[in-house]
């Protein structure tokens, strides 16, 4: 395959990822939000253990039918373009990419003072991780001040994770025994 059509069938996917688990986590918001919860609360005040299961279920079902979207997608561009693709590799890819965003957000704001008092190894060590986790969220930090959302950092996260899933090699680590 040329370079031109890598480009072509990278963007691609990114665009259809983006705009398939963008799509579909709105629409399982709104039916989550205003269908299930509003039957099963309504007007009521709910707290307590129900309300944060019924919530963390909420997250789970949105998140999923996101990856599993955007995952979808981006398999069927490649299919388009003659390549077949795996599910678990995309799958797995997509489903670790927001949580890379909340890593290199997480880096913005390290509260470096509550490792108190440096010893030998912790001052020698200390100013290599500092410039490295400023290095590391330096395009973060760029965007932030340009005052761009963060929000597209997530939306863009799944599609990217879900192409370096399945463009990363991964080592068959299946363990072997040996007979003596």
């Amino acid at each position: 395959m040329s370079n031109k059509n890598i480009i072509v069938l990278t963007l691609g996917q990114i665009v259809a990822g983006a705009l398939v688990g963008l799509t579909g986590g709105w629409i399982c918001l709104l039916v989550l939000e205003n269908f299930i919860w509003q039957m099963l609360i309504g007007v009521r005040e709910m707290h307590g253990f129900w309300a944060g299961l019924l919530l963390l279920m909420s997250l789970g079902i949105t998140y999923g039918i996101v990856v599993v979207g955007a995952s979808e997608s981006i398999r069927f561009i490649s299919r388009k373009f003659g390549i077949q693709l795996p599910f678990k590799p995309v799958c797995s890819g997509a489903f670790l990419g927001p949580p890379a965003i909340v890593g290199l957000l997480a880096l913005l704001n390290v509260p470096w003072e509550i490792f108190g008092a440096p010893n030998l190894i912790l001052a020698l060590l200390l100013p290599v991780l500092k410039t490295l986790a400023y290095v590391v969220s330096l395009p973060m930090r760029w965007w932030l001040h340009l005052g761009l959302p963060v929000e597209i950092w997530y939306i863009l996260a799944v599609p990217v994770g879900a192409i370096l899933g399945y463009r990363l090699p991964v080592e068959n680590r299946e363990m072997r025994v040996e007979q003596t």
